[in-house]
C-alpha cells in the first residue's frame, strides 16, 4: 500500500520539535533587524581597495592554465573571482565564491556549505598550508574561516582528483596563503557594518625574514545592544526580556625565512573562536504575580587552532621537496542552563555538551622532473587523529524535598592514517597529456584495520588550437563521519571516527569535459559527470538539537547515493569586462534500505541552476558590479495523507516501526517518500559599487556600496507542515528570513 515509510522527517518538517524552528528563527531575526549588511564588490586591478589577495598575475596564469592543466574540474580562483561571489558583511569570501561555480550547491541561505555533486557537505576536503581544517565557517556559515587578505591563491576540485589528495569524497578546497613581503612594509585596514580587518606584511629581516599578519574581528555584540534595548522596552509590560551576544575573531600569522631562493622555512599559524550567548526571561513586571517565571540561557564557543611548519627544499634541479609539520584542533562547547519557577517548585536543568578533535601530522611530498615534459609527483603522510565528545545533564528541583540527577555520556575515540600516493604527469604529444595517480591509505581504530587503493586517471585531448577534450576517473574514501540531526552548519554537529561498526564512506566518479576557445579572452565549457556513493551515513533518530553521542552508531542508517549531470560555463574576460555564465542540470539521490525501499531524492536535489554575474570597470576610480543566482528549490519531506488510528492494526511490526509521527490518539500521518516536495525556487540579485580615490599621502582609499537581494525576494528557508482538522487535509507553510540587505564599508590601502 505504501512504496515506503520512514521515521527520518525532515528537519523543517513536523518530526522537528517546532520550538527549535522558533528558537533558531528567533536567533536568525535577532542578525536581520537593522544591522545586517552586504559586501560591496569590487575591481580587479593593483588599486583595488580590499587589496588584490590574489595578485594580478594571476588572471594571466588562470588563462593559460585551462590549456595546460590534465585535470576536469579545476577552478583556480583569483582576487576577481572571490570578489564577485556575493559573500555578506564587507569582506569577499572564499566559499561563497565557490557555490557560484556549476556543480555546486550552496544549502540553506547565507550559510557556508558545499554540496558538490551530490555531496553530503561535510565531505569536502578544506586545506589551509597543506593542513585540513574541520569547521571553516562562523555563525552557521554565514562567514567562512578563510580571509581573503592573506590568500595566495585557492583550487578548487569537484572532480578530476590528483593522487595528492584524498580523504573526503566530492571536493578539496586547497587555500595557500602568501609570505609576507621581503623588502617593505604595507597592509590594509577596512572596517564594515559588522566587522573590521586589518592585514600587515614586511621584512623582519630585509630579504631574508618576513612576516604577515591578518585580524579580522566582529561587532555584531556591540551592535545588537540598541536592538535589543528597544524590543525589551516595548515588551516590558508582558515580563518578557532578551538578551543576545554574538562575536567572532579570527587571526592569519605567518613568518617566512629565506635560507636561500631554494631553501624557504614557514611557521604558519591560524586561529579562529566564535562566541553566541542568548538569554530569554520572563519573570519580571507580570501582570499575574501567581504565574510561573523562566530563563531559558545558551553558551556556545566553538573554534579552530592550526599551528604547521613548512619547509621548502630544492635538492636540485629537478627534484625538489617540501615536508610539513602540523597540529590542528576543533573545540566545540555548548552550555544550555534552564530555570523555572512555578511557585510550589523550582527546577533547574544544566546541559553541557563538548566536542574536541585533536589532529598530529606529518606530510613529505616531492617532486620529481626527469625530463622536460614529465613530472612525477610522490609523497607520504601521517595523521593520527584524536575524537571527544561528551554530554552532562543535571536537573535539579527544589520544593517540599531536594531531587537531584545527573547524567554524563560520552567516549573518546582515536585513529591513525598513514598513506602514500604516486602521481606521474607526462606530456605524451603535443595534443595529449596523461595523469596517472595512484593512492593507498590505511585507517586503524580499535578492533579494526581498513585499506582503501584509489586509483587516478586524467587525460587532456587538445583536439586543435581551440578545442580540447578531458576526462578523468577517481575513487575517494572518507575515514571520518559528521554526526549532525540538523541542516544547518553548528557546532552542534559532531565528527566521529569509522569504528569496527561504522565503515569508511566511498565514492567513484568519471568526469567528460570539452572546451572551446573563441579566443584568449572568450570560452566555453562543458562538462558531464557520474557519481557513486557508499557507506553513506543518514540520521534515522528522534528530531533532536543535539545528535545522540553513546548510541550515535546504532542511530544512522548506512545507504548508498549516486548524482549524476551536466555543467556549462561560458566566460569573458578583459581588463575591463568579466561575464561569467552557469548553468548545471542534474540529479541527487538516496537510497537507505531502513527509510526507504527504493532511490529517493535528496534535499539539496536542485535539479537546475543558472548563475550569470559580470563587472564592467569604468576607470581607475569606479566600477560596477552585478550577479543574478537561480536554482531549483531545496526539498523537504511531507505526509501524503492521514490514516485514522484504527487502520493501523494491520500494519506489519517493520511499518508501524517506521511511522512518521502520531500526530493525535485518533489519526496516523503517512508519507510515501522521504523528500517528496520541493520548495519553490530560489532566486535573487545582487548589485555593487566601488569608489576609489588616492589620499592625500599617496595611499588608496575605498568605498564600497552594495546590496544583496535587491529585489527582496524573500527565498523559503525553511517549511512546516500541520494536519488541519477542519479542512481535513494536510497544510504546508513556508518562510523566508532573508530581506533585501544593504551595505557599505570603508577600506585604506597603506
Amino acid at each position: 500500500m505504501w512504496n515506503c515509510l520512514t521515521i527520518k522527517y525532515d528537519i523543517f518538517a513536523v518530526g522537528m520539535n517546532v520550538k527549535i524552528i522558533r528558537y533558531v528563527t528567533a536567533i536568525w531575526l535577532l542578525l536581520s533587524i537593522g544591522i545586517v549588511s552586504a559586501n560591496a564588490q569590487v575591481k580587479n586591478d593593483d588599486t583595488d581597495i580590499l587589496q588584490d589577495t590574489l595578485s594580478v598575475s594571476v588572471v594571466v596564469a588562470d588563462r593559460l592554465m585551462r590549456d595546460n592543466i590534465t585535470q576536469t574540474g579545476l577552478q583556480r580562483l583569483d582576487s576577481k573571482k572571490l570578489k564577485l561571489s556575493g559573500a555578506l558583511f564587507s569582506s569577499p569570501d572564499l566559499i561563497k565564491a565557490i557555490q557560484m561555480l556549476p556543480g555546486v550547491s550552496g544549502g540553506s541561505e547565507l550559510s557556508s556549505g558545499l554540496y558538490v555533486h551530490g555531496g553530503t557537505g561535510s565531505d569536502n576536503l578544506f586545506l589551509l598550508d597543506g593542513v585540513p581544517l574541520y569547521q571553516v565557517s562562523h555563525l552557521a556559515g554565514l562567514f567562512s574561516s578563510f580571509n581573503t587578505d592573506v590568500i595566495e591563491n585557492a583550487d578548487f576540485y569537484s572532480s578530476g582528483f590528483p593522487a595528492r589528495y584524498g580523504g573526503r569524497l566530492s571536493s578539496v578546497v586547497d587555500v595557500q596563503t602568501r609570505p609576507g613581503d621581503f623588502k617593505e612594509y604595507h597592509g590594509i585596514f577596512s572596517i564594515g557594518l559588522i566587522d573590521g580587518r586589518l592585514q600587515f606584511e614586511g621584512p623582519i629581516v630585509k630579504n631574508k625574514t618576513s612576516i604577515n599578519v591578518a585580524l579580522r574581528r566582529s561587532w555584531l555584540d556591540i551592535l545588537t545592544i540598541p536592538a535589543l534595548a528597544i524590543i525589551n522596552h516595548r515588551k516590558r509590560d508582558s515580563g518578557l526580556k532578551s538578551d543576545f551576544r554574538y562575536a567572532f575573531w579570527d587571526l592569519n600569522a605567518g613568518v617566512t625565512h629565506r635560507f636561500s631562493n631554494d631553501n624557504m622555512l614557514s611557521l604558519n599559524f591560524y586561529g579562529g573562536s566564535d562566541l553566541f550567548n542568548v538569554k530569554f526571561k520572563n519573570n519580571e513586571n507580570r501582570e499575574n504575580p501567581d504565574s510561573a517565571s523562566y530563563i531559558l540561557g545558551n553558551t556556545a564557543r566553538w573554534g579552530n587552532f592550526l599551528t604547521s611548519l613548512k619547509w621548502n627544499y630544492a635538492i636540485s634541479d629537478n627534484l625538489k621537496f617540501r615536508l610539513i609539520g602540523y597540529h590542528t584542533i576543533f573545540n566545540g562547547k555548548i552550555d544550555i542552563d534552564i530555570e523555572s519557577d512555578d511557585l510550589k517548585n523550582q527546577s533547574f536543568v544544566t546541559s553541557t555538551n563538548i566536542s574536541r578533535i585533536n589532529d598530529l601530522g606529518l606530510v613529505a611530498d616531492f617532486w620529481w622532473a626527469p625530463a622536460k615534459r614529465h613530472l612525477v609527483r610522490f609523497g607520504a603522510g601521517w595523521q593520527s587523529h584524536f575524537y571527544n565528545a561528551e554530554r552532562e545533564t543535571k536537573i535539579k528541583t527544589i520544593g517540599a524535598s531536594i531531587d537531584s540527577t545527573a547524567d554524563k555520556n560520552g567516549g573518546k575515540y582515536y585513529g591513525s592514517e598513514p598513506y602514500v600516493y604516486i602521481e606521474d604527469e607526462m606530456n605524451l604529444a603535443s595534443w595529449y597529456k596523461l595523469n596517472l595517480g595512484l593512492r593507498y591509505a590505511l585507517y586503524a581504530c580499535k578492533g579494526k584495520v581498513y585499506h582503501a587503493v584509489e586509483p587516478r586517471v586524467a587525460m587532456n585531448f587538445k583536439v586543435s588550437e581551440k578545442v580540447s577534450i578531458k576526462t578523468s576517473y577517481t575513487k575517494m574514501t572518507q575515514f571520518n563521519h559528521q554526526v549532525a540531526s540538523l541542516y544547518l552548519d553548528l557546532p552542534t554537529n559532531l565528527w566521529m571516527p569509522s569504528t569496527a561498526t561504522v565503515k569508511p564512506m566511498e565514492s567513484w566518479q568519471v568526469a567528460l569535459s570539452t572546451e572551446y576557445k573563441f579566443n584568449p579572452e572568450m570560452h566555453i565549457t562543458l562538462e558531464g559527470y557520474w557519481k557513486a556513493m557508499d557507506k553513506l551515513h543518514e540520521y534515522v533518530g528522534k528530531a533532536a538539537f543535539f545528535p545522540p553521542i553513546d548510541e550515535w552508531e546504532t542511530s544512522f542508517s548506512e545507504g548508498k547515493g549516486r548524482s549524476y549531470g551536466g555543467d556549462v560555463e561560458f566566460g569573458y574576460r578583459t581588463d575591463k569586462i568579466d561575464v561569467y555564465c552557469a548553468y548545471t542540470l542534474s540529479w541527487t539521490e538516496r537510497y537507505f534500505e531502513r527509510i526507504c525501499a527504493d532511490w529517493y531524492p535528496d534535499r539539496f536535489d536542485n535539479r537546475h541552476k543558472f548563475t550569470i554575474s559580470g563587472s564592467y570597470d569604468f576607470n581607475d576610480f569606479f566600477s560596477i558590479y552585478a550577479a543574478w543566482n537561480f536554482h531549483s528549490g531545496n526539498r523537504m519531506t511531507i505526509s501524503d495523507y492521514v490514516v485514522p488510528a484504527d487502520r493501523t492494526d494491520g500494519l506489519k511490526d517493520t511499518e508501524m516501526g517506521d511511522l512518521t509521527s502520531i500526530l493525535s490518539s485518533s489519526s496516523v500521518e503517512i508519507q510515501t517518500s522521504p523528500n517528496n516536495i520541493a520548495l519553490p525556487p530560489y532566486h535573487r540579485l545582487d548589485l555593487g559599487l566601488t569608489f576609489n580615490k588616492t589620499t592625500r599621502r599617496g595611499n588608496l582609499s575605498t568605498w564600497n556600496v552594495s546590496i544583496y537581494n535587491a529585489y527582496c525576494r524573500m527565498n523559503p528557508y525553511y517549511g512546516m507542515v500541520r494536519t488541519d482538522n477542519k479542512l481535513k487535509k494536510i497544510v504546508s507553510s513556508y518562510y523566508g528570513i532573508i530581506p533585501i540587505i544593504p551595505s557599505f564599508s570603508y577600506c585604506l590601502k597603506f
